[in-house]
């Protein structure tokens, strides 16, 4: 699990027994202190579940009682931490709540953190007395009381209201996936308000989203031309997960085969989020969760030469009026398609039911990024529709990296002047260290204040004069080295002995100091 989970259950039992009740957990645990709570580090679910263990045993409370407690202590921790105006601003009501936490677990991973996790699952049904029936599905099973404790402590706090919660049916299966098999949970929940005397009826449901009776009498006709130019991304599926219709720009990515109606859509793509089966019962299941899918094939080379791109729209063209009666004047698009690289197209959306229940409408965009990203793939913004929010997101994220390449400019930029810096400190004390040697005290600082000096005179001078006999003679005979090592060692010496007279050296005759 993510490290922030480590670090609010460490805030949770230090604010509840303080900081020997944690130490001692952390020693049962088998954890080094400061190493449990890195909140961008990702633990595995067998080092949390030691950990909560651990407290469990401790505190002398279930494990169900730990994770309950922690449930209603994230969402004080979360608001305290600055997402309060967040959870405030997504919904109305307790429902709409409920319905939005999916996108929330995904925007915290994918933006924030930009972790790749897996999280839950919420959806709500609404019953006729007013109360939600709470569909949670998870793939670690046993987390349940987390959820008792997140909706009893958010319906107070969020929503100032509280509630109660039955479970109605807890039930577990085995999922076959890609990458193996893994248990799924699936709990209900059974929600109702608690009313206070004197407070008036709290609805959990809101009126969001209700018909108006104003326009219950007008019904939009909208074509299937229109719509695959609404949404040129969208597929729609059967109860069989087989395609009934594509928006026109998946035939730049996906072999015109391949979309014909009838086509397993597990055939072309592949999921990537929600870890779940690519089937109906699933993907209504995690119907309120962000999809992404990715195309399973070979991305097609959108321009195979500089001269193939008409025939390819030409192609595209015929394959989609052969299925949806459209003509060819849908495909009058101004952007130019280059040629695409080995990378497969990642599509991000929602999944939506249709009103029988018979089909699902998966609304999607490109899953890019950037610029570069969006090039990558051979596309150009004409290929979103201006509604599409996927084109803003493109173009400040543009705008954020450019900021960010100068933010990384300007940082090089300060590692090079502090290097200087360094670099000039270190020979401005040298050059200090020099004069200091050469010249008396007082006026080497003199010198270093940046103050001008006076000549002096002295009444007496004792001139101490140190000479090598012979000096001529004995350079031929000796190593440049060894001449350097024999003049340092006899002025240390003589600079010794003109300290040890208490006598300010004024004058050093011919360049005294010799430095190999």
């Amino acid at each position: 699990m993510f490290g922030f989970i480590h670090e609010s259950v460490r805030q949770l039992m230090l604010r509840k027994y303080g900081e020997e009740f944690w130490q001692k957990v952390l020693q049962r645990a088998g954890f080094e202190s400061g190493k449990e709570n890195i909140v961008n580090h990702y633990y595995s679910d067998a080092d949390t579940y030691v950990l909560i263990d651990a407290v469990s045993v401790i505190s002398k409370m279930s494990r169900e009682q730990v994770w309950e407690l922690y449930g209603a202590f994230l969402i004080e921790y979360t608001m305290e931490i600055g997402w309060d105006e967040l959870m405030r601003a997504m919904s109305p009501n307790l429902k709409g709540f409920l319905d939005n936490l999916d996108s929330l677990h995904y925007f915290i991973d994918h933006v924030v953190y930009k972790a790749n996790l897996r999280g839950p699952s919420f959806r709500c049904e609404e019953n006729t007395d007013g109360s939600i029936t709470l569909h949670y599905y998870t793939g670690r099973p046993g987390l349940y009381p987390i959820v008792k404790g997140v909706l009893r402590e958010a319906a107070k706090r969020v929503f100032n209201i509280d509630i109660s919660l039955s479970i109605t049916g807890r039930t577990q299966r085995s999922v076959h996936m890609s990458t193996g098999e893994k248990i799924e949970e699936h709990v209900i929940f059974l929600i109702k308000t608690i009313e206070k005397e004197g407070s008036p009826t709290t609805d959990l449901i809101g009126t969001t989203g209700r018909m108006s009776p104003i326009g219950r009498d007008f019904k939009l006709r909208l074509s299937q031309r229109d719509f695959i130019n609404a949404f040129p991304y969208h597929v729609v599926v059967d109860q069989d997960c087989k395609v009934m219709q594509v928006g026109r720009e998946l035939y730049n990515f996906v072999p015109k085969e391949m979309l014909e109606p009838g086509t397993p859509l597990m055939r072309i793509f592949e999921i990537s989020r929600p870890q779940i089966p690519l089937e109906f019962d699933s993907i209504c299941n995690f119907i309120n969760a962000v999809f992404v899918l990715q195309v399973k094939t070979t991305p097609l080379e959108l321009r195979r030469t500089m001269g193939g791109g008409d025939q390819k729209r030409d192609s595209v063209a015929t394959a989609i009026s052969a299925t949806s009666g459209m003509s060819d004047s849908v495909f009058d698009s101004d952007h130019s398609q280059t040629e695409a690289s080995g990378q497969h197209l990642k599509l991000k959306g929602q999944m939506m039911l249709s009103c029988t229940g018979k089909h699902i409408i998966y609304l999607c965009s490109p899953y890019v990024t950037s610029i570069p990203e969006l090039l990558s793939f051979g596309m150009r913004l004409t290929a979103m529709p201006l509604h599409d929010a996927t084109r803003d997101l493109i173009l400040l994220n543009q705008q954020r990296l450019s900021d960010v390449e100068l933010n990384l400019q300007l940082e090089a930029n300060n590692e090079q002047l502090e290097i200087l810096a360094k670099d000039l400190e270190l020979e401005k004390g040298k050059t200090d260290a020099l004069l200091s040697e050469m010249l008396p005290a007082s006026v080497a600082q003199q010198l270093k204040s940046g103050m001008s000096v006076d000549a002096r005179e002295y009444q007496e001078a004792t001139v101490m004069f140190c000479d090598v006999p012979s000096f001529q003679q004995i350079v031929p005979h000796c190593a440049p080295k060894d001449v350097v090592m024999l003049l340092n060692d006899l002025f240390t010496k003589f600079d010794r002995l003109v300290i040890l007279q208490k006598r300010e050296s004024v004058l050093q005759h011919e360049g005294a100091r010799c430095r190999g």
